[in-house]
């Protein structure tokens, strides 16, 4: 690494964000041969950005997701992307009969929502009973737009930007306003419950809010790679590496502007040595970052100054929603004692939703001591702000993994689990909301754990909406080039149509590699 102050050799890229659209970015402008020197920054000391798979201790192959953790058999980018690097992949299952619906008290089994004869704790419309959630939603959207959910993706997506809905465009409706015409407050409150998030059904742009939920109708399928999505990043920069591209670390993107020659210049520093600032020169700079690590760059230079018009806009067209993910780990699946195995619970307790992760195989002579792993809480929006009064190390004591022979095997992977360590108070409470949910008084204890709170800089937030009024078809190409004249890129899958997913993050970095550098389709996405 260069000496502090130090200019470096110009490059021909510079990348700023090892998520996964600023690997792939790089890949695919060396492999293409589009670019000879590309360098990618990251602030942090790792590669993958939100893809985080952790291997419990005492459970190694295992990997739990501390990010994004599937993908669908809908989504041509990354199914195309896996089986070009070669990795295998699994079935990821989540709706399944027998999981749990803890609402407002009762039990509800999932193959019970579609029973006329099970009391739900709702007051439903008449319409509106015998449906199971994801009915709900389509009936909803069906009485305020006819049709609407019969579409596929891109016809649904051409036919929203033109229908109208009391002389306005569905873009300039919020999604929680147009399902309070279609679904009774009762009926809007036990789809919110049972969908394990809050926040999707808020008040976002209701145009792509409907696309984004009927992505996911029947007959898509979820699958998961085996060695955690985090290895997709990881396998891609092991491949712009091999081609002579280059990754530095623990490296601020303090600012950046544009020289009398038209090279990008960018204000490197060290956040953790509190280094003096570096600069690189560029021909071209991608920003791979989502709307709050934009933020966090100095409002000057010649893109993101604020008296440049409509940029600020464009970065301001979605909202960064926190997210919060919680993995637990116990010395065997207690849950089996309910008759729930894989999939997916949910509750309108804080934990929101839990997923059955992984079993192990029995050991000590036992068949009953298996040790085994929850992502005990997946929530976001108000629901995060209740484990962050948890959170605090200099209020509450850290939670200590069990050291005992018998049931915790060292494997150095679980060294990186134990960097994501919570407080005991946050376990104890989650573990007691999960007992609750299961109807189950007694329980082994937890003997690992580790937690992330997504909404913390440089990320603010796990994913990114659209805001109600912003027009994504015209966002989305606007940004990925803010100003024409400066040879600045954005991508990920902030400013996508796929926001929260791989897809989104690999479908903007493709438009600034096509649209902008010049390089075809790849012929493994169909």
């Amino acid at each position: 690494m260069a000496e502090a102050g130090d200019r470096r050799q110009d490059l021909d890229v510079a990348i700023v964000g090892a998520g996964v659209s600023g690997v792939y970015a790089g890949w695919r402008l060396l492999a293409a041969g589009k670019a000879k020197s590309v360098t990618i920054f990251e602030q942090s000391e790792r590669i993958g950005g939100r893809l985080l798979s952790l291997e419990p201790p005492g459970m190694p192959g295992v990997f739990c997701e501390l990010g994004g953790m599937r993908f669908t058999s809908n989504q041509p980018l990354v199914v195309g992307l896996i089986k070009e690097l070669e990795l295998a992949t699994h079935p990821f299952p989540v709706e399944e009969g027998e999981n749990i619906n803890y609402l407002r008290g009762t039990h509800v089994r999932q193959q019970e929502f579609g029973d006329p004869t099970k009391k739900l704790p709702y007051d439903l419309d008449w319409a509106e009973q015998g449906m199971n959630p994801d009915d709900l939603l389509a009936y909803a959207v069906e009485q305020v737009i006819p049709g609407a959910t019969q579409m596929s993706t891109a016809p649904l997506r051409k036919f929203l930007e033109r229908y109208k809905l009391d002389g306005r465009h569905v873009y300039d409706w919020g999604f929680w306003n147009l399902l309070a015409r279609g679904l009774s407050h009762e009926g809007y409150e036990l789809a919110r419950a049972s969908g394990g998030y809050d926040t999707p059904l808020l008040n976002w742009n209701a145009l792509d809010t409907i696309s984004l939920n009927f992505d996911l109708a029947a007959g898509v399928t979820y699958s998961a790679v085996d060695g955690g999505y985090q290895s997709v990043p990881l396998t891609v920069a092991e491949k712009f590496e091999k081609l002579g591209g280059k990754i530095e670390l623990s490296q601020h993107l303090d600012s950046f502007d544009v020289d009398a020659d038209g090279k990008v210049v960018l204000h490197l520093s060290d956040p953790d040595a509190h280094a003096k600032h570096e600069e690189v020169r560029a021909g071209a700079l991608v920003l791979a970052m989502p709307r709050r690590s934009l933020e966090l760059i100095s409002p000057t230079g010649p893109v993101l100054d604020r008296s440049v018009p409509g940029v600020r806009d464009l970065i301001e067209s979605v909202t960064p929603i926190p997210l919060f993910k919680l993995c637990i780990a116990y010395p065997y699946p207690w849950w089996e004692s309910v008759g729930v195995t894989q999939g997916r619970s949910q509750t309108d307790l804080p934990i929101r939703q839990c997923y059955y992760w992984a079993t192990g195989r029995p050991h000590g002579g036992n068949p009953d001591n298996r040790k085994s792993v929850l992502l005990a809480t997946y929530d976001d929006g108000l629901n995060v702000d209740f484990w962050n009064g948890y959170s605090n190390p200099k209020h509450h004591p850290p939670f200590e993994t069990v050291e005992e022979d018998e049931l915790v095997a060292a494997h150095p992977a679980s060294e990186l689990w134990n960097k994501y360590k919570p407080t005991a108070p946050m376990i104890a409470e989650a573990d007691r909301q999960l007992r609750e949910m299961h109807g189950v008084r007694v329980a082994p204890k937890p003997y690992a754990a580790a937690y992330i709170d997504w909404g913390v800089d440089p990320y603010g937030g796990g994913v990114n909406f659209w805001n109600i009024h912003a027009r994504s078809s015209q966002v989305i190409p606007s940004m990925t080039n803010p100003v024409p004249a400066v040879p600045v890129y954005v991508c990920g899958e902030a400013y996508s149509n796929g926001q929260g997913w791989v897809e989104g993050a690999l479908e903007t970095a493709e438009i600034v590699l096509q649209e902008h550098f010049g390089l075809s389709a790849p012929d493994w996405a169909s």
